[in-house]
């Protein structure tokens, strides 16, 4: 057979469209991983009679059937080609001229909902003020430190929130207020489980122990052993004797006192009854008040010469003490018991 007579347009047809089929098996193959890059640019037939590539797009990562048009629920890649017989067919145009880009896809942003809290066109709804008054009331509230007038009047009694009273021989004393308040606060103590003996003298021991409890002092004891010959650590108000000492608060006597009192130097004389002068200092000391010195003095039984002087007008000028209607204070007089805590009540209460 003559070469010349073979149709040769059939047979060009028949190669293209081998050619065809095998780049889609080819596309297909390289699409099936989820990462890949295919160059395109090398898909394109070139150099043939009247053959040429248009349009390739990649949008996903999946194979092509052999129609030349593929998709998947995310990715579409088109094939197009002028075959001989000069019917063209060709893929969509893309609405993204070069192909596709790094530019992420729009997302779908949620609509803003109405978070309560935000800045609204709806006013809030401001409560109604009530009747209850928002200042203080007349309902007694809790006890306070607050310490009461500076009278001879009896202080109230004991509230509820306040420790029981056992004693029965203060219930009319006129200091009966400040007996309580240190008693529940374990200050002071009573003679026996239902007396406290109000109108009992006082001891240098036992305001040793009410002054230092008072004001709540730290209990010190000296490393060294005892400070006085007369209070060994055996005594029941050594600890407190020892750190009213040592904080500076009161003394012992002085040798010729000691060996008058059949006492070795230096001595404190514990069982001594305490004096209204001695005990406005102890008071003044442990309150640490700035001292006040008037240029008049208050008591006619004070004059500035005496020792307890300057802590005695401190000590009225702070509302601790008072004196007697005939305007005395009488300072070498001994203290009732009583009269103690009254005086060290005002003290711990008083600013």
């Amino acid at each position: 057979m003559n070469r010349s007579s073979i149709p040769r347009k059939p047979l060009r047809a028949s190669l293209l469209g081998i050619f065809s089929t095998m780049l889609l098996i080819t596309t297909t193959l390289a699409a099936s991983s989820a990462n890949y890059a295919i160059p395109w640019s090398q898909l394109g037939a070139s150099g043939g009679e009247g053959r040429t590539s248009t349009n390739y797009r990649l949008d996903s990562t999946i194979g092509l059937p052999a129609n030349g048009v593929g998709s998947s629920t995310h990715y579409v890649a088109r094939l197009g080609y002028v075959p001989v017989q000069g019917a063209i067919l060709t893929s969509t145009p893309s609405e993204t001229p070069g192909g596709p880009t790094d530019t992420p896809r729009p997302t779908h942003t949620p609509v803003p909902t109405e978070t309560p809290g935000g800045p609204t066109d709806t006013p809030t709804i401001t409560p109604a003020p009530t009747n209850t008054p928002s200042g203080p009331t007349s309902t007694p509230g809790l006890p306070t430190d607050t310490p009461p007038p500076a009278t001879d009047t009896p202080l109230p009694t004991a509230t509820p929130t306040d420790c029981a009273n056992p004693f029965t021989d203060v219930g009319g004393d006129v200091f009966y207020g400040a007996i309580h308040y240190l008693y529940c606060r374990s200050v002071v103590n009573g003679t026996g489980a239902t007396t406290f003996n109000p109108s009992g003298q006082s001891t240098r021991a036992q305001f040793a122990k009410v002054v230092v409890l008072g004001f709540g002092l730290t209990l010190t004891t000296p490393p060294h052993g005892q400070d006085f010959t007369d209070v060994p650590p055996s005594y029941f108000a050594y600890t407190f004797i020892e750190t009213g000492f040592i904080g500076g608060i009161l003394n012992g006597f002085d040798p010729a006192t000691c060996q008058s009192a059949g006492a070795v130097p230096p001595c404190y004389l514990p069982n001594r009854a305490i004096t209204r002068g001695q005990i406005t200092k102890l008071v003044v000391n442990a309150a640490h008040y700035i001292l006040v010195t008037p240029g008049t003095q208050t008591f006619s039984d004070v004059p500035p010469s005496n020792v307890f002087y300057i802590a005695i007008e401190t000590a009225h000028a702070h509302g601790v003490i008072n004196g007697y209607p005939d305007g005395t204070f009488q300072p070498n007089a001994n203290v009732r018991r009583d009269a103690m805590c009254q005086i060290v009540f005002k003290a711990v209460t008083s600013p």
